[in-house]
């Protein structure tokens, strides 16, 4: 994945398929780099995560009217950098991967419970809500009704008055309930499980991918997939959670793979960029996860950084 300009980061851009394809290609191959990329090692990239030409260049278009890219021409050649509002969304997004799955958090006991209201009729405003609300960690304990263990109203009230909805209803409270599961029922614990365990098996079956074109396509896949938790699994405090929960061996597992797969993935991306300019293909961004969780202050949010 907390977000800095939370509603940037909520409003969830990387969910846009090609459009969190690209952002993450920036993240761990471009990131702090001053000279903007080549929009041609772009559309190479892409193409190697199955992304059409045609479609990838309208991704890019769309996340320059967001304001999450910026365009610049050079002659006859046209690169793109993060904006400012782009880099807050991965950095947001850093910060999330780095502490995820770490340690087990500090609660309170209380729950955060927003009750809102929008017609049934009003099906894409209803989506835009509820798709914002899991961004921060929220389940539907009822309808209307969602629930957080963290305390995250602000954030909450703020991403739903962004949505439309005029009037929510905010509180941090003790919840009992007659049902044994009680409010973490409002998550699927069983199939949070089960995606956690394919995921560690998938993750040790594509650390083996050392040639840079699958690295590189396996890598990013393994990213992606592993950023889906941050809407399944708020990383929960231990209190409510299952015993023997797979969330840290999962992390263990990703952070393994990613690393491995660093190398020859770095390659494929330099061999993309030195096709159009030599120089800028040494600046690509090596980045590496902490095995062990880093302090909080490390680069943009925790992983091991170098570059040109």
């Amino acid at each position: 994945m907390t977000t800095s300009g939370v509603s940037g980061a909520a409003r969830s851009p990387r969910r846009n398929f090609p459009a969190h394809q690209i952002l993450t290609l920036f993240g761990d191959y471009w990131w702090g780099i001053p000279e903007a990329i080549p929009t041609g090692a772009l559309l190479a990239g892409l193409g190697d995560l199955g992304v059409n030409e045609p479609a990838a260049r309208a991704a890019i278009s769309r996340l320059v009217d967001q304001d999450l890219l910026e365009m610049s021409k050079e002659g006859r050649r046209t690169s793109h950098a993060l904006s400012e509002r782009g880099q807050r969304v991965v950095r947001d997004e850093a910060r999330w991967l780095t502490r995820f799955g770490c340690s087990d958090v500090e609660w309170d006991g209380l729950w955060s419970v927003i009750a809102f209201t929008i017609p049934e009729a009003q099906r894409a405003q209803r989506h835009v809500a509820r798709t914002r609300l899991r961004w921060l960690g929220y389940a539907p304990l009822y309808d209307g009704v969602w629930i957080s263990p963290f305390d995250t109203r602000e954030q909450a009230e703020q991403v739903l008055g962004e949505a439309g909805v005029p009037d929510v209803t905010s509180s941090r409270t003790a919840l009992r309930m007659s049902d044994p599961a009680g409010p973490s029922r409002a998550w699927n614990m069983e199939e949070v499980r089960q995606s956690y365990l394919e995921f560690v098996a998938r993750a040790d079956e594509l650390a083996r991918e050392l040639e840079p074109l699958p690295a590189f396509a396996a890598r990013t896949g393994l990213m992606l997939a592993w950023q889906t938790f941050r809407q399944n699994d708020p990383d929960h405090p231990s209190e409510i959670l299952p015993v023997d929960w797979p969330r840290r061996a999962a992390r263990l597992a990703f952070a393994r793979a990613y690393n491995t797969l660093g190398g020859p993935a770095e390659e494929r991306m330099r061999m993309h960029i030195a096709k159009i300019s030599p120089e800028l293909a040494t600046h690509v961004t090596v980045q590496r996860l902490s095995i062990e969780c880093p302090p909080r202050s490390r680069d943009h949010g925790g992983r091991e950084t170098s570059g040109g």
